[in-house]
């Protein structure tokens, strides 16, 4: 059944590039020109929107097509960055927006799957980015610091979260060093650096709560 699916959907996007090259051979693209921009953007707002919920159909209808929600959350990612970019000027987190889309992808995954523990890490580094990206538009900090303490939050998260495999363990080895790195790299600015400490305390308790609840929960069954 799923290569029955991949077949039908590589059919059909062979068949609309086929159509394309075909009508740009013909010339028929050339009458486009007349057509204002702004519907253009409309278009393609649409048509990235709608192919991203055709792929998280796919991945709804069936989850062993787990890697359609990749494509389909990058897709409507897309579809909303091109939405505030046209019609809300100055919108400072449109980058933000599409790197949260691409990280949702893989959060579904995950969230679908917990033997794809691996999409937590590009889950958390494109999270990571979009709240950099974020900060960098509204503030002057200098986020090098924010950056290493996500990937660090993301591999501590790896480490604390059961698999089918056990836990792993060895993502506390990157965990510590990115933590490390942004201690390192926010040591000069008290500002910065007064919040990260409460928030790797946040971290740390949420994580040994967790991680209780997981073993209580594993117990009562």
């Amino acid at each position: 059944m799923a290569r029955n699916d991949m077949r039908l959907i590589w059919g059909a996007v062979l068949v609309l590039l086929g159509f394309g090259f075909l009508m740009q051979n013909l010339g028929v693209f050339d009458l486009f020109g007349m057509i204002p921009e702004t519907l253009w953007t409309i278009f393609w707002m649409g048509a990235f929107g709608c192919a991203g919920l055709f792929f998280l159909a796919g991945f709804w209808l069936n989850r062993v097509n787990w890697w359609m929600a990749i494509p389909g959350f990058v897709l409507l990612g897309l579809s909303a960055t091109i939405l505030v970019d046209e019609f809300i000027p100055g919108f400072p987190f449109s980058g933000s927006i599409f790197l949260g889309g691409v990280a949702l992808g893989f959060i579904a995954v995950y969230a679908t799957n917990r033997e794809h523990w691996w999409a937590i890490i590009p889950g958390g580094v494109n999270l990571t980015l979009a709240v950099v990206a974020g900060l960098d538009e509204v503030s002057g900090w200098e986020n090098g610091g924010i950056f290493f303490l996500g990937l660090a939050a993301t591999f501590a998260l790896v480490a604390l979260t059961p698999t089918p495999k056990g836990r792993m363990n060895w993502a506390w080895i990157p965990a510590g060093i990115l933590f490390a790195l942004a201690i390192v790299t926010t040591a000069s600015l008290d500002g910065i650096f007064g919040l990260l400490w409460p928030l790797a305390l946040i971290v740390l308790g949420g994580g040994l709560l967790y991680r209780n609840y997981q073993r209580t929960r594993s117990e009562q069954e």
